[in-house]
């Protein structure tokens, strides 16, 4: 079986339509501080280190996964959430990386 490549790291996400600050960013459940981490500008947040995409599982490998049987490979990958303020109220998403340009 060959190995599928990895998807290239994250390096930017778009802040989600009517975001305001502050925005705080939480890599793998740690937080990140803004200005050394990350900064947020075009409507955008920017991060100073990149971050790693889960990679694609495919058809045949979710099945497997779905009726208990284990899959081989690097399934890992970081988790982002961002917290910004939305009409006055607090959001927190989880956000799915995608690989892209940026």
């Amino acid at each position: 079986m060959t190995a599928r490549p990895s998807p290239p790291p994250v390096r930017r996400i778009p802040l989600p339509a009517g975001a305001e600050g502050p925005v705080h960013v939480y890599v793998n459940g740690e937080p990140w501080a803004e200005g050394r981490d990350f900064d947020v500008r075009d409507g955008a947040v920017h991060f100073s280190r990149t971050l790693r995409p889960r990679p694609p599982l495919g058809l045949g490998r979710s099945i497997m996964l779905a009726i208990g049987i284990g899959v081989y490979g690097d399934l890992s990958g970081d988790t982002l959430d961002l917290q910004y303020r939305l009409g006055g109220t607090t959001q927190m998403v989880n956000v799915p990386l995608r690989a892209g340009p940026g």
